[in-house]
């Protein structure tokens, strides 16, 4: 196994804080200096039974060392907390690493651009490690298509499963996804010495799917899929409705079919990796945006689908919001009111320029 190095690095065997309790409520994810966000440290977070407020439900307040990668908004008061919903977690467990142990697939979402999001994801690992497990992971920043050199890679000598070598073999900065900080996710992943699956689609699929919708794929791929089952018609307006305003109203709802088909073949991609790992390795972790993280219409909906009664657990990591203290205010949720996750996490926001400006300027100079 390697040598884990570098700032992100912490013990495989977790730290559990002195108590765990079970009930609703939030609970403090303390900041080592080292920029590390200690999943061990967390203090006891049972389902949320309902709405409540942060301040009438906090855990004792603990000082927040100021090492978060973002400054923005890293005073907040829910900067740095963990949130269990209103959805009863798989099999009734009432603490996160409880939960984490008790799922066959565990989905983590992530903003992409935000660091802390990437350290934290990397955490997710110590329940299992602690109980000697070794899930596979899978990745949406990694194609399908890459999968052949990924195989040859898992199965080399650790000594050789290096971070630079594990660039290497996916191409990295060639990806598009080299501008975002996933380095300490694939370093933590690496030094377990944990299988790696791609859960992205090729390129080409992805471009084909939204041009052609379901006409991309062949009638025995989309039942193998699960894409020949509807999401059902609240289910795609609210797709319809979340592309729509993620290209800041800039295009119909009409022009956006072909792009919701898209997500859901990503989100069925996804899926298939998931269930190929835990296949083979018993059980999966699965490192995705939030979108497709989601509960309700992304991977999990599919897993249900095609593995009815697969245990899975979902967790988004959200930013904070200026003068929202509320946690149940930021609850993704199904077209229905339902919680689209078992637990959120909050942290600072990234600093960012406005996405709406540029596409804007973006469209200003198409043709």
């Amino acid at each position: 196994m390697n040598e884990c190095a570098g700032p992100y690095c912490r013990p495989l065997s977790p730290r559990r804080s002195p108590s765990r309790s079970g009930g609703s409520g939030l609970g403090r994810l303390p900041l080592p200096r080292a920029r590390v966000i200690a999943l061990a440290a967390l203090c006891a977070c049972g389902l949320a039974s309902g709405a409540a407020s942060a301040e009438a439900t906090a855990a004792p307040a603990r000082p927040i060392v100021s090492s978060w990668h973002s400054k923005l908004l890293h005073n907040h008061p829910l900067a740095g907390k963990l949130w269990g919903t209103s959805k009863a977690a798989p099999q009734q467990v009432d603490s996160w690493d409880a939960a984490i142990a008790a799922a066959r697939i565990v989905i983590t979402g992530e903003v992409h651009d935000n660091a802390d999001h990437h350290a934290i994801q990397a955490l997710v690992l110590d329940p299992l490690l602690a109980l000697a497990l070794r899930p596979a992971a899978v990745f949406e920043h990694l194609r399908a298509d890459q999968q052949g050199a990924l195989d040859a890679f898992n199965t080399l000598a650790a000594e050789r499963r290096t971070l630079d070598e594990f660039l290497k073999v996916v191409d990295w900065e060639k990806s598009g996804w080299a501008k975002y900080d996933l380095k300490p996710l694939f370093q933590a992943v690496l030094a377990a010495g944990l299988p790696i699956y791609a859960g992205d689609p090729p390129r080409d699929l992805v471009r084909k799917a939204a041009k052609e919708g379901r006409a991309a794929l062949p009638p025995e791929e989309l039942t193998r899929l699960a894409l020949d089952i509807a999401l059902g018609e609240k289910h795609d307006n609210a797709m319809l409705t979340e592309i729509e305003e993620s290209h800041c109203g800039l295009m119909p709802k009409s022009a956006l079919g072909g792009m919701a088909f898209a997500q859901r073949l990503r989100d069925a991609y996804l899926a298939d990796a998931a269930l190929k790992a835990r296949e083979r390795h018993g059980s999966a972790l699965v490192f995705a945006g939030n979108g497709h993280a989601r509960a309700d219409r992304g991977i999990g909906w599919y897993i249900e689908k095609r593995a009815p009664g697969t245990v899975t657990f979902a967790t988004q990591l959200l930013e904070v919001e200026d003068g929202k203290t509320d946690p149940e205010a930021y609850l993704p949720r199904d077209p229905d009111g339902n919680p689209a996750a078992d637990y959120v996490i909050f942290t600072p926001r990234a600093a960012r320029s406005d996405p709406c400006e540029e596409m804007r300027n973006m469209f200003k100079k198409r043709p």
